[in-house]
């Protein structure tokens, strides 16, 4: 049975960046791809992925062609880009102010999620730990 998955930034920075969990990352990439599955982000995770590859390179972290080919690679994944509309927007806001957050970035895709209904993977830890839904996956889980 296909399902519909919701990636965030933060794995997908594992994925194509060498570390820790990027071989558990592609494994599921390859495990979803295999069964059919939808991945799904909202808009900003484009915005997410060039800051976080840039900030890599500012900081030399990675050199520019390094940099370059990463965001290739981010760019190359299949992954449906989804825009938000009121509802979606009004969602993430809720979230943000459940989650006691500033900032509603993260709120996009507990909203994409639970709107689908999607289950939604991270490696964000704290983001994890932060919602209590059985839908949301931590990678080193």
């Amino acid at each position: 049975m296909t399902k519909s998955l919701i990636i965030d930034a933060s794995f997908t920075f594992k994925l194509i960046l060498p570390g820790l969990h990027q071989t558990r990352c592609k494994l599921l990439m390859t495990q979803w791809e295999e069964a059919g599955h939808t991945l799904y982000v909202p808009t900003l995770w484009l915005y997410e992925i060039t800051s976080a590859l840039s900030k890599t390179v500012h900081f030399g972290v990675l050199t520019s062609t390094e940099g370059h080919r990463a965001l290739q690679l981010a760019q190359k994944l299949n992954l449906q880009s989804i825009h938000p509309d009121d509802n979606l927007t009004r969602s993430a806001f809720d979230w943000t102010l459940q989650l006691k957050r500033a900032a509603a970035y993260d709120s996009f895709y507990l909203a994409l999620a639970e709107t689908l209904p999607a289950e939604f993977w991270t490696a964000d830890k704290r983001l994890y730990n932060a919602v209590d839904a059985n839908w949301i996956h931590y990678i080193g889980d």
